[in-house]
């Protein structure tokens, strides 16, 4: 076995590359190369692989046409291969040839030029006449077999303070790098940030920008910088956003605030780090000041002049609707209030600069108004969960908006055709659905079914297929139901999984399950409504009887349990329906009427789901 090395250098790559790269070049190198690498070094300017390799390629065998058909294709097959029709082996009633392998050194250019290749990005770019697409331009490659160079010839240190770096062995890469200042390992890049953030103390992340520090320096170091206490006069948000939006930094605190050079000097570089993040702040000091001095009324006015999305109507049109919909969600006047503001925000400057303030600055300009907390809250809350795992609105007024924020973009998005397909879903419809369950299945809101039309509850419910801890079949069963709100679909999927093994539980399921299969069939054939001066048999009429007694007490909104209970008391019913009654009776009247009967058991047990979804 030999070591090799293998390294793509190229100009800085955004952290999004590098993370597209970690995932992709572990399978590339396999399948060029046939092993998996034992190490992988990420970063912005190397993307690396070390792995232990046979020195010689593995024998191939090339299979050709049967040996029945050996008079008409061996030939052809045997020139197309380089060969002679004598050089054919048999294998298995095919002929074929076997090629052996050949030394790893020979066949190294072709590979690593195949694995470059291989490698794509969401978005890449060409520099030059060779073809390759990248993230950024290929500036060398490296590919050593233990000691010896096969492709290049060195490798290049810290992009400010290095030159080329020569690589004696393969193994020795990683200590190379960093003798020249290079630590190649992202997570000993992670490890390295996170000791100095300790180091400095009470920092914070709340955007998350750590795991996108670490693919932006090849050399870490943690400074700490401060800015002119005057800004603290600003929203506490509006000085962290400007922080980790702009400029990946870690707030301390007050004024003060850590970040990760890549090297330099320490003091010209924090000086330089805290100019460029009082100029964000003076930047929207101004324009903060001059949106309160607007104020929040004033710019929900001018919402009628900037479109929500082509086809979608003014942010003033979604206001209206939003607040149709906050209605209709059972929404006080807190919510009311704020479905008529939640957007004048996007009026802002600040929100212009800032996107990721929308929401919390609008509230904040609606403190400064007077508004009552309720409706700034709500305002503030309105576009949480903004993740499957963010955390949920803390008003009532907040779960609200939120839920008609959703409610309005699905409905809108969908009509447009907007609708998510493959990965791509540019207007978040996969988050604000999962949003939607969480905030009627964690959060407790009664979000009517009839509110989403029937494309978009069909998108939103399938979420509930992932939401919630129970089979998927149960889930698909309870959305057949007659549940009046999503949050009851959901308390209806898990009811019927604890059940299952009850004898109420098989009960209903039997029954259903036999008034369906016939019924089902003849649908067609039953008549409109029940005539109960057709029915002769005293198990048919026992049926009806029992059926009129438990049909009110049979629903999916309330006491799940207590309905099965009720309902169950249809099982003896149709056994007896069932040997004592021929459904299908010469009299078409009477058959028709039976057909009805047996649908009238399957609609009043189907109001607890589709059970044939269920496997039994």
């Amino acid at each position: 076995m030999a070591k090799l090395l293998l390294e793509i250098g190229c100009e800085e790559l955004p952290a999004g590359a590098c993370r597209e790269a970690g995932e992709q070049l572990p399978v590339l190198v396999e399948r060029e190369l046939g092993a998996r690498p034992s190490a992988l070094f990420v970063g912005p300017r190397r993307l690396a692989a070390l792995l232990d390799v046979e020195e010689r390629t593995p024998d191939e065998w090339i299979k050709g046409p049967p040996e029945n058909l050996a008079e008409k294709a061996a030939a052809g097959f045997a020139k197309k291969h380089g060969a002679t029709v004598e050089e054919l082996a048999s294998r298995e009633g095919f002929l074929g040839l076997e090629r052996p392998g050949r030394p790893l050194r020979d066949v190294l250019p072709e590979r690593v030029d195949a694995i470059v290749r291989g490698l794509s990005f969401s978005k890449s770019m060409r520099w030059d006449e060779s073809g390759i697409r990248f993230s950024r331009p290929v500036r060398w490659t490296l590919a050593k077999l233990d000691g010896d160079s096969v492709v290049g010839e060195t490798s290049f240190g810290h992009r400010f303070t290095g030159g080329p770096v020569e690589i004696p062995h393969a193994g020795e890469y990683a200590e190379r790098l960093r003798g020249d200042g290079v630590e190649p390992d992202a997570e000993e890049r992670r490890r390295q940030t996170v000791a100095g953030l300790d180091a400095i103390g009470k920092w914070s992340d709340p955007a998350g920008v750590l795991e996108e520090v670490v693919f932006l320096v090849e050399s870490v170091t943690v400074l700490e910088g401060s800015f002119d206490e005057r800004f603290l006069a600003l929203p506490e948000r509006v000085v962290v956003t400007a922080m980790q939006s702009h400029q990946r930094y870690f707030p301390l605190g007050g004024n003060r605030f850590a970040f990760v050079a890549n090297g330099g000097d320490a003091d010209t570089v924090r000086a330089g780090n805290e100019v460029v993040l009082e100029g964000r702040l003076d930047d929207a000091t101004f324009t903060f000041e001059r949106d309160v001095q607007l104020g929040i009324d004033r710019l929900a006015e001018r919402l009628g002049s900037i479109t929500f999305f082509a086809g979608a109507g003014s942010f003033a049109d979604k206001g209206d609707r939003l607040r149709a919909l906050v209605e209709k969600l059972g929404g006080g006047e807190a919510s009311v209030e704020a479905a008529r503001l939640a957007k004048a925000d996007q009026a802002s400057e600040l929100v212009r600069e800032f996107p990721d303030l929308e929401g919390h600055i609008g509230a904040e300009y609606a403190r400064l108004a007077g508004y009552p907390e309720a409706v700034c809250a709500a305002i503030d809350e309105q576009y949480l969960p903004d993740a499957a795992a963010g955390p949920l609105p803390q008003t009532e007024a907040g779960k609200v908006l939120a839920a008609a924020d959703k409610l309005d973009t699905l409905a809108v998005s969908f009509s447009l055709g907007h609708k998510p397909t493959g990965s791509r879903d540019p207007y978040g419809l996969r988050r604000a659905a999962i949003g939607l369950c969480r905030l009627a299945v964690e959060g407790g809101l009664a979000i009517p079914r009839e509110l989403m039309p029937d494309e978009v509850r069909e998108f939103v419910e399938e979420r509930l297929e992932g939401l919630i801890d129970v089979p998927v079949e149960y889930v698909r069963a309870a959305r057949a139901s007659k549940g009046l709100d999503l949050g009851a679909v959901a308390r209806l999927a898990e009811a019927l999984h604890a059940e299952r093994e009850t004898p109420e539980f098989d009960a209903v399921y039997t029954a259903y399950d036999r008034a369906n299969r016939l019924a089902g069939r003849e649908a067609d054939a039953a008549a409109r409504e029940l005539d109960r001066s057709l029915l002769r048999e005293e198990a048919e009429q026992a049926l009806a009887d029992t059926l009129g007694q438990v049909a009110d007490l049979v629903s999916a909104d309330g006491d799940v349990r207590g309905a099965l209970d009720a309902a169950s008391a249809l099982g003896p019913a149709m056994e007896r329906f069932f040997e004592d009654v021929l459904v299908m009776d010469e009299d078409p009247a009477v058959r028709a009427n039976r057909l009805r009967l047996l649908l009238d058991v399957r609609d009043t047990l189907g109001r607890l789901g589709d059970l044939s979804q269920i496997p039994r």
